[in-house]
C-alpha cells in the first residue's frame, strides 16, 4: 500500500483504516471483509467497522451472502461526487460569510501573516489597492518574481536592493543602497533567535508590509499607520 494513496484519501477525509480499507478495495475488485483485513493491516477487530463507515459514506457497495462481499465504488464517481459538493460548500460558505454583519469594535492597524499562502495573497491584495506610489526595499529577487504582473502594473514604482548583481535580468529598474546602509536589515539575533527582513513595501505614504523570516518562520506584517508609512519612506530615501 503506497503511503502516498493513503495520505490523499485522508485529506479527502477519510480515516487511515478507511483509506487503507478502500484503496485495498479498488484493488481487489470485490472482496471479503476478511480478505480487505489481511491486505490492508486493518485490525481484524475494527474491519467491519470500517467497512460499514465507507458504506455510509459512499465509498464502498456491498452484497449480502455467507459470507458477504464487498467492492468499492469507481474512484472517478467518487471523486466526481466530492469535487461537486466541496464546490458546494465552498460557496455556500462564502455566500454566508459575506453576509454576516458583527458589531465590531474597529480594525487594528497592525497585522501578522504566516502561512506562505496567506502572505502572497495579502502581498496580492496591498498591491492591487495602490493609487499613485509604490517603494521596495529588497533582499531577495523571490518577492519581486513571485508578483512581476503586479508589480508591473504599479503606476510609480520605485526598488532599492542590497546587492544589485542580485537583481540582473528581473526586468525591473533598481537602485543600490549605499555602502553601510544593508547593516539596518541585516539578520538580528533576539532572545537567540534569529530574524531578518526580506523586503518592504509603501504604498501611497499610507500602508506598508513587511516581510521576514522571525525564529525560522515566515512571516509578513501588515501596518496600516499613515504616520509609520512616512517615517519607513524617510528612511528609505537615506539609504542612497
Amino acid at each position: 500500500m503506497r503511503d502516498e494513496i493513503v495520505d490523499g484519501l485522508r485529506k479527502l477525509g477519510l480515516t487511515e483504516y478507511e483509506a487503507r480499507a478502500y484503496a485495498t478495495l479498488v484493488g481487489m475488485g470485490e472482496a471479503t471483509a476478511r480478505e480487505v483485513h489481511e491486505i490492508s493491516s486493518v485490525p481484524r477487530t475494527r474491519i467491519y467497522d470500517i467497512l460499514r463507515e465507507l458504506e455510509g459514506k459512499g465509498f464502498v457497495e456491498f452484497v449480502h451472502g455467507s459470507p458477504t462481499y464487498y467492492r468499492a465504488v469507481e474512484p472517478d464517481r467518487v471523486m466526481k461526487r466530492l469535487k461537486e459538493e466541496l464546490v458546494a460548500s465552498i460557496d455556500r460558505s462564502t455566500s454566508e460569510l459575506l453576509s454576516l454583519d458583527l458589531q465590531v469594535h474597529g480594525s487594528s492597524p497592525v497585522w501578522c501573516v504566516r502561512s506562505e499562502w496567506g502572505i502572497k495573497n495579502r502581498i496580492s491584495d496591498f498591491l492591487s489597492r495602490i493609487e499613485r506610489e509604490l517603494i521596495v526595499f529588497c533582499r531577495t529577487p523571490d518577492l519581486l518574481t513571485e508578483h512581476w504582473a503586479e508589480l508591473k502594473r504599479v503606476p510609480n514604482l520605485r526598488i532599492k536592493v542590497d546587492k544589485k548583481e542580485k537583481f540582473e535580468g528581473l526586468g525591473y529598474d533598481v537602485q543600490e543602497m549605499r555602502n553601510g546602509s544593508e547593516k539596518f536589515f541585516s539578520d538580528y539575533v533576539i532572545d537567540g533567535s534569529v530574524s531578518s527582513i526580506d523586503g518592504l513595501m509603501i504604498a501611497d505614504e499610507r500602508s506598508s508590509i513587511v516581510v521576514g523570516t522571525m525564529g525560522g518562520e515566515r512571516l509578513a506584517v501588515i501596518i496600516k499607520l499613515p504616520v509609520v508609512a512616512m517615517l519607513q519612506k524617510a528612511v528609505w530615501e537615506s539609504l542612497v
